[in-house]
């Protein structure tokens, strides 16, 4: 068995790809080799640092395996004439085959007798297939973003400027479609051991690495980081705020990574900590480091890329810059609160929110008034007056230097210039809280003001959007209204839940625009803003519910989000009775007669003199019993329990399908037993419909 070594040498692949660059190398060789009959081989290891791919694979077969491949030909009444003589069919099939007509076998299937060959194919070396399976695999390897350079024409995320590929030790024709050929050479670390020096197979080719200073493994650079920002972080006797995101990124950005800690002056803690954390953490990489009780030390972790003789002129230059990045901080929290935050709100007039939907500050006045309309309905113990203070207040830390400068703290900036021009606590706190959450992993607000705001302001956005015709396609979401949707449901469906009808909420947030602002009308943006966050319900509980759960109950046109998914889990547990599968049956059935039944068919109610079997008797009268029984359930919530009771139905609904003939002749019959099924249907429609449950 061969061991293979692939190695991509480039200039520096951006941290944010790498992760998955290195997942997709290993998926494409893996279905490469499949594809090419050297699926037995194994992927032994796929790492990848800023400047290189590289994959190793063991077992591979010295060749393909043969393959025998039967053709099929013309029909055999085709293939001869009434002499028994080939037909020229025959002939160019035997033509094809390279072979003659008397060679050809007869091959008998269903649909006839065919004149067939076998063709035998020998399988190639493996040294001889991989050199194209390779150079395929540069060609088509997908980048969110790929570049040319030079005067070629190849494409990848960065200039490839070498390439290791090793066959047992044996240099492989790996090319580019630019001509640069792969060899046994490669590079070490930029500058601590910058190359070439050679590789001799891929058993040695970690240990050859790590002598010169390139630590291939992405998992094996971040544990080395997570370690070394611990015990350096606990040497000044504080705690380091390890975020895994900032850690896999500098893990991204570095090939030998070595943490080193550095300080800056304690005058900068008076700023406050969401802005130091934010200098540190998402412009410069750094890890801030914390004390015993929760607040910032006057220091930080960087990661260096290189081992330096004397790392304080690293330290020095980290320091330097992060000096700079808190000087302008001290500079705009000292300017920004000479103007008290309601003062900014003017300022609000000229910033564009969306061409078509007007500037911040009408954005501002539409989720005052929203905000006010759902504190109203959601919260009568919050003072509706301090919900339109947070909405009116919320977007006016966007005028502020502080957020132009670091965009990733609006709202958390706004809620310390209002405590600074002392407003409410509780709109201090929703003004903080109002862009949450921003991703499927973000805390939700955490005061019932916080969430109001927060809601009014999503709404908005989703209605103006929708109702302009900028609903998310494809992968394109300009507006993030896939994340503001699963914001909205996740704030409703959280604790005990927001009992809240989306439809009025959506037509108050519609008539809140301007007259001819809007194409479409208050009922349609409300239905198509409604139908966007189902879509995302689906997604939202995919991993507890099947999607047909969630369509049965869409189907009723609900638009409590909370009362539907009482519904889903009562269906979920449906699922699991016995009669399940014949009461889902039923329904389809049902729905099929009572669809296909003519107009003139249609009966209200069933008149029990017309009754003629046993079992009609008897389904009218058990399905009379269960209605009264759960109509308090239903109305309560209680729709589990509706469900077993109506769950008792199956038998008597079997029984009726077994011995009754619904589309009887006599007119008055048939009515009768339609109107009879459509008690049925319409008792289980209450709670979702049935009919569209997938049967196992």
């Amino acid at each position: 068995m061969s061991n293979l070594l692939w190695e991509i040498g480039c200039e520096e692949i951006p941290s944010r790809m790498l992760t998955e660059a290195i997942t997709n190398l290993e998926g494409m060789i893996k279905s490469a080799l499949e594809q090419s009959g050297l699926g037995n081989a194994e992927i032994a290891w796929c790492h990848g640092t800023p400047r290189r791919l590289a994959v190793a694979v063991t077992g591979l077969a010295a060749r393909q395996a043969d393959t025998s491949e039967v053709r099929r030909g013309p029909p055999l009444e085709r293939a001869f004439d009434a002499q028994g003589n080939p037909t020229k069919a025959a002939e160019g099939f035997a033509l094809v085959c390279g072979t003659t007509v008397a060679a050809l076998e007869k091959l008998a299937t269903p649909k006839g007798i065919y004149l067939a060959c076998t063709v035998n194919t020998p399988g190639e070396a493996t040294a001889t297939v991989l050199p194209r399976l390779l150079s395929d695999i540069l060609v088509k390897f997908d980048w969110p973003k790929s570049m040319r350079w030079g005067s070629g024409q190849m494409r990848f995320v960065r200039p490839i400027r070498w390439m290791v590929a090793l066959l047992d030790g044996e240099t492989l024709p790996v090319s580019t479609t630019d001509g640069l050929m792969a060899s046994n050479q490669t590079l070490g670390h930029r500058f601590m051991s910058p190359g070439p020096f050679q590789v001799n197979d891929a058993s040695s080719y970690l240990a050859v690495l790590a002598e010169n200073r390139v630590m291939l493994s992405l998992e094996q650079r971040a544990q080395v980081i997570r370690e070394g920002v611990v015990r350096l972080a606990g040497s000044v006797g504080g705690s380091a705020l390890l975020d895994e995101a900032l850690v896999t990124e500098n893990a991204g950005l570095t090939e030998w990574p070595v943490p080193l800690m550095g300080r800056f002056d304690p005058k900068y803690l008076e700023i406050p900590p969401e802005v130091l954390a934010t200098s540190m953490k998402y412009h410069q990489k750094y890890f801030p480091v914390k004390d015993l009780a929760g607040g910032l030390l006057p220091c930080f972790v960087a990661v260096a890329n290189l081992e330096a003789p004397d790392p304080s002129v690293l330290v020095r230059g980290y320091e330097r810059v992060l000096r700079a990045r808190l000087e302008d901080a001290a500079f705009y929290w000292r300017e920004d609160r000479k103007t008290l935050l309601a003062e900014r709100l003017d300022g609000l007039q000229r910033v564009i929110f969306q061409a078509r939907l007007g500037t911040l500050h009408q954005k501002a006045e539409r989720v005052s008034n929203l905000a006010a309309t759902l504190a109203d309905r959601l919260h009568p113990e919050l003072a509706v007056g301090l919900a339109a203070r947070a909405g009116i207040l919320a977007k006016c830390d966007l005028t502020t230097g502080m957020v132009g400068e670091f965009p990733e703290l609006q709202g958390i900036m706004g809620g310390y210039y209002a405590r600074h021009a002392g407003e409410d606590p509780l709109v201090v706190t929703a003004i903080q809280e109002h862009y949450r959450p921003q991703g499927a992993n973000d805390d939700l607000p955490g005061s019932s003001l916080g969430a109001v705001v927060a809601l009014a302001d999503k709404l908005d956005t989703l209605t103006g959007c929708f109702a302009i015709g900028l609903a998310p396609t494809g992968t394109k979401d300009p507006f993030g209204l896939r994340r503001a949707a699963l914001g909205v449901i996740r704030m409703i469906l959280d604790k005990e839940g927001l009992r809240l009808s989306l439809l009025e909420i959506l037509a108050s947030a519609h008539q809140a625009y301007d007259a001819g602002v809007l194409d479409l009308e208050a009922k349609a943006t409300a239905s198509a803003v409604l139908e966007f966050l189902y879509g995302r319900l689906k997604v939202f509980l995919r991993r507890d519910f099947d999607y047909d759960l969630i369509d049965a109950v869409q189907a009723l046109g609900l638009d409590d989000l909370c009362d539907v998914v009482a519904r889903v889990r009562a269906l979920a547990e449906f699922k699991r009775l016995d009669s399940f599968v014949a009461l889902v049956a039923a329904n389809k059935r049902i729905a099929n007669l009572l669809n296909k039944a003519p107009q003139e068919d249609h009966q209200v109610g069933v008149n029990p003199a017309v009754l003629q079997y046993p079992s009609e008797v008897a389904l009218f009268e058990a399905l009379n019993r269960c209605v009264q029984q759960v109509s308090t359930d239903i109305r309560e919530g209680r729709y589990g329990v509706a469900l077993e009771i109506l769950a008792t139905l199956q038998q008597p609904i079997d029984r009726f399908f077994d011995e009754v003939m619904v589309m009887d002749p006599d007119m008055a019959i048939r009515r009768n037993r339609l109107a009879l099924l459509r008690q049925i249907r319409e008792s289980f429609g209450r709670i979702a419909d049935i009919s569209r449950l997938a049967l196992p």
